[in-house]
């Protein structure tokens, strides 16, 4: 009887052990690439919000060529690029909450 108990107690043990030193599962590896991709989006878009706030419409449209900003428009209209960047802003803020990425107050 005690030999029973210690063999099924040293195999259970050994069971949890050896689960130990395996890596995290792919998919929270890819949730979490995509919420620091998410992260690094929303500082871009947020700086490039303040960038064009600041700068005279003369510039705009330049300054919008020269950053790669996605779905944001590149013209000298301010109003739009502003426009467009608060919805680009919302959208990765709406994809960063279905994803449950941690926020952080920027």
């Amino acid at each position: 009887m005690k030999k029973t108990i210690l063999v099924s107690s040293a195999l259970a043990l050994s069971l949890l052990l050896s689960a130990c030193g395996q890596n995290v599962s792919p998919k929270v590896k890819d949730n979490t690439s995509k919420c620091e991709n998410i992260e690094k989006n929303l500082l871009k878009t947020e700086l490039f919000t303040q960038k064009v706030e600041s700068m005279s419409a003369f510039h705009l449209e330049e300054y919008a060529r020269a950053i790669d900003v996605p779905n944001i428009s590149t013209s000298n209209n301010k109003p739009t690029m502003l426009k467009d960047a608060a919805k680009r802003k919302a959208n990765l803020e709406a994809e960063q909450e279905e994803l449950g990425c941690p926020t952080s107050n920027t």
